[in-house]
């Protein structure tokens, strides 16, 4: 098998396993979530509430492209993007001043697992391709 694939979907699963960590925490106790991560101040913990529930929702998604990449590649490239741009948004909320400086630990986490998905499954079909035009 594919090393590159290999990693590849290790690296979507711990993704996943990471979100949904997140999201207990998230559920059981969001006031020290928030303080942890210093993501402001908050009346209301219900905005975490529903993040992560649709947290939840899109890693359950990850989970075809983590157990058949090549069968679910559409995913993969979905996933990675659903890294990218979440880490991006972080970035910017920050610097314009609409974000809490906590969230760039947030975005640290989506950037580097997104960039490790993306050359990895860059990698993945390098080799694939390599492979099938090799004549034996």
């Amino acid at each position: 098998m594919n090393t590159y694939i290999v990693w590849f979907k290790r690296i979507v699963w711990l993704g996943i396993l990471i979100n949904f960590t997140y999201a207990i925490f998230a559920f059981v106790i969001p006031e020290q979530l928030i303080t942890f991560f210093q993501l402001g101040e908050s009346n209301s913990t219900v905005w975490l509430f529903n993040y992560s529930v649709l947290l939840v929702l899109l890693s359950c998604f990850y989970i075809p492209a983590a157990q058949d990449p090549d069968r679910y590649l559409v995913n993969c490239w979905l996933l990675i993007a659903a890294r990218l741009i979440p880490a991006t948004t972080f970035f910017i909320g920050v610097f314009i001043g609409y974000m809490p400086s906590g969230f760039v630990t947030l975005g640290i986490g989506d950037l580097t697992i997104g960039i490790a998905e993306a050359i990895l499954l860059t990698l993945a079909l390098r080799h694939e391709s390599t492979r099938s035009t090799i004549k034996y």
